[in-house]
């Protein structure tokens, strides 16, 4: 399991202009337009430095708002955080507030950790969900979720439901679903099930092959 993740204070300002031309040109200007949604409330509209952007991006817990001219910090976590699909530039970002009584969902990495088993026998480790959904409470919300994935054998699974969680945190997905699989690279495989083929036709040759020579031996 991975360290809780620590807080996160970020200094923001409320927007005043709105629309595309008013986003781009706080871009210009260096700031990321965002907006923060409350209880049943508005969403609040805020802007924070580029540069405080790109370091929240390997920060996916909580964060406290700290908006100029208000005297409390707002409590929350990102909800989404939009990119440029061309530079990877961060556009806009979507902030949930949070009361830390209430239970939450969040996304976590996932990251492995150990050297499969399988690998003594030519298997490559396979992650198919790199991020997995949650929910606790804010104060349990993790940096990170990391496996020990030195047990897998090789044609073997790890699934949602058997991720290292600690109590009070729990998967929203299925718990069948498969996070990590040890398997042999493509061309091994596909190598393997043509020695198996061949070595399977060649055992039904020699299979005819000695039925026939007992059907002439028979026939002497």
């Amino acid at each position: 399991m991975g360290p809780k993740k620590e807080e996160f204070v970020l200094d923001v300002e409320k927007r005043a202009e709105f629309g595309t031309r008013a986003s781009r040109r706080l871009r210009r200007a260096g700031r990321v337009p965002a907006v923060v949604y409350g209880h049943g409330k508005q969403g609040t509209a805020l802007t924070l430095t580029a540069v405080e952007a790109v370091e929240l991006e390997s920060h996916a817990g909580m964060v406290k708002l700290a908006v100029s001219g208000r005297k409390r910090a707002i409590t929350a976590v990102i909800k989404a955080m939009d990119r440029d699909p061309i530079t990877g530039r961060v556009l806009h970002i979507d902030f949930q507030e949070v009361r830390m009584d209430e239970v939450i969902h969040s996304t976590v990495r996932v990251e492995p950790f150990g050297e499969p088993a399988g690998h003594q026998h030519g298997g490559q480790l396979e992650q198919l969900l790199h991020e997995i959904e949650i929910r606790c409470l804010p104060a349990d919300l993790p940096e990170s979720i990391r496996v020990d994935v030195s047990g897998l054998e090789l044609d073997e699974s790890l699934h949602v439901g058997e991720l290292p969680l600690p109590e009070g945190i729990a998967p929203v997905a299925d718990s069948d679903v498969v996070v990590f699989q040890v398997r042999l690279p493509r061309i091994a495989a596909v190598a393997e099930a043509e020695e198996a083929v061949a070595e399977g036709e060649e055992e039904a040759a020699e299979g005819e092959e000695e039925a026939t020579e007992e059907s002439s031996d028979s026939e002497t």
